[in-house]
């Protein structure tokens, strides 16, 4: 780049972060397996961004390492903030008004962005199911320690695990459709063998190549043809 564009820039830049600083933030994002580069700030001009463990971004909380364990925390303690409250009332609602409010302030904040949190351990799924169970229940009026899958079922509710993979199949449906944007078509190649095969006329996509499952099996390119 030329100097005196990339100078312009930069100040360009930094002018910028004078008026919105403090919405100004740096993460630097890397493998819980490998050392994590020593960065603690970024300088632009005269101006000083601090890194971050975690940033938000359009509602989803990223941390350092991907492993959304802030963001589902922050779910869970909004979920359980909102069962509460309406708990308070909930007597005085009838059926269908006390669903169409914990469909709007809780499954709602549970199935937003959920696709990526495909491939999470278990243990995070299931304190994702502890507050779908904890608005079926309460929804129902059902005893705390019943068995939900009924509940779930009286309600089509999906339980959360499928809820991301059916989200994840969605996009899928659409990118193959031209109805996803361009830069996730292009994540999805379909699997033509090199002979005729019976797989040949199943639809099937190419499944690339991929190191580790808390990471690499997790991406939209491997997760759709493996779905």
């Amino acid at each position: 780049m030329i100097n005196g564009i990339e100078d312009f820039d930069a100040c360009m830049l930094s002018n910028k972060l004078k008026l919105t600083k403090d919405k100004s933030e740096v993460l630097v994002i890397s493998s819980i397996h490998r050392p994590r580069p020593s960065l603690s700030s970024v300088h632009i001009c005269s101006e000083t961004v601090p890194c971050s463990t975690s940033a938000r971004n359009i509602g989803v909380i990223v941390d350092q390492s991907l492993s959304m364990k802030p963001h589902v925390n922050a779910v869970c303690k909004s979920s359980f903030f909102h069962l509460r409250n309406i708990g308070f009332m909930r007597k005085y609602l009838i059926l269908n008004s006390a669903k169409i409010i914990i469909q709007a302030l809780i499954v709602s904040e549970l199935d937003y962005c959920n696709s990526l949190l495909y491939g999470l351990p278990l243990y995070l799924i299931q304190n994702l199911q502890n507050s779908q169970n904890s608005a079926a229940r309460l929804i129902t009026q059902s005893p705390r320690f019943g068995h939900i899958t009924p509940v779930l079922r009286h309600l089509h509710w999906l339980p959360v695990h499928l809820r991301i993979e059916f989200q994840v199949l969605l996009i899928t449906y659409k990118a193959l459709r031209g109805q996803a944007p361009t830069y996730i078509q292009d994540l999805l190649q379909p699997y033509q063998p090199s002979r005729s095969l019976r797989s040949s006329s199943q639809n099937l996509l190419v499944k690339p190549r991929f190191n580790l499952n808390s990471y690499g099996k997790r991406a939209f390119s491997v997760a759709a043809p493996d779905l």
